[in-house]
């Protein structure tokens, strides 16, 4: 079976006790960076691990905020690597990546350090273009690959066309999700991708009166279990990570549903 992961981007309100009204990711995000990076990283992070164990997860899909590599120490990392251990997790993706235009080599290497810290193979999330030279590089050095997240791209030929002349080490990471809110045919994209599919964010989605939102995957427009099987016929192998963020409540429950029907998809 592929591995289905946990992403805990699936948790980005939760600091936020699924409060902020009107959402801002932004905000969400630095308020986890802000509860995470500090005193109780060890506590908060063994928390972390302890939820995704509990939900029936042996994967994780690690969001960048829960270890930022700009703000946690060597310490925090190495203590992250040793709790992930200890709860028998393996890390399949982390989201840390190279998404600020022009950055610096060492500020990108602080990315690729503790993605190899944690076990990560791939970075799966968006590249600002002015770094793909060095993603490519960095990738080759450290074996890490990376895997573009489609968040503004309509289409497969905008990724493809963005992974140009490094696809040995640059892919992409599918976001379902975004398909369906482009109205672009998930299953079709997912074929149209193979040669360069890393990885994959199955996330759902449903439009309502104040816009689009994730969901549990018997809920919303996309064709879940359509898209599963385009995996299985293009011989996908990578892991596949269970992405819902509500807002205003605990993901846990819809990603466990979720988490059932896709593996009996598989």
């Amino acid at each position: 079976m592929r591995d289905v992961s946990f992403i805990t981007a699936n948790f980005v309100a939760r600091e936020s006790q699924y409060a902020l009204d009107p959402f801002n990711w932004g905000v969400a995000a630095r308020a986890t960076v802000d509860a995470f990076h500090g005193p109780h990283f060890s506590d908060k992070f063994s928390e972390l691990c302890r939820l995704v164990k509990e939900a029936g997860f042996d994967n994780i899909d690690l969001w960048v905020a829960h270890l930022d590599p700009a703000v946690a120490s060597a310490s925090m990392v190495s203590e992250a690597a040793a709790i992930l251990r200890q709860h028998g997790l393996k890390v399949v993706a982390y989201t840390g990546g190279l998404g600020r235009p022009n950055m610096t080599r060492a500020d990108a290497e602080k990315v690729y350090q503790t993605a190899k810290a944690i076990g990560a193979p791939v970075l799966g999330v968006g590249l600002n273009p002015s770094n793909a030279q060095l993603a490519f590089d960095l990738g080759r050095e450290y074996g890490i690959k990376y895997a573009i997240e489609n968040h503004p791209e309509k289409n497969p030929q905008e990724l493809l066309a963005r992974i140009g002349k490094y696809g040995e080490i640059i892919g992409v990471t599918q976001d379902t999700g975004f398909w369906g809110m482009f109205d672009y045919d998930a299953i079709k994209a997912t074929h149209e991708l193979k040669d360069h599919l890393l990885h994959m964010h199955l996330k759902q989605v449903r439009q309502t009166a104040d816009g689009w939102h994730s969901c549990a995957y018997d809920e919303g427009v996309v064709d879940m279990a359509g898209v599963v099987q385009a995996l299985k016929d293009i011989g996908y192998t990578g892991a596949i990570s269970i992405e819902h963020e509500p807002t205003r409540e605990d993901p846990t429950p819809a990603v466990v549903n979720s988490a059932e029907l896709l593996r009996t998809w598989l």
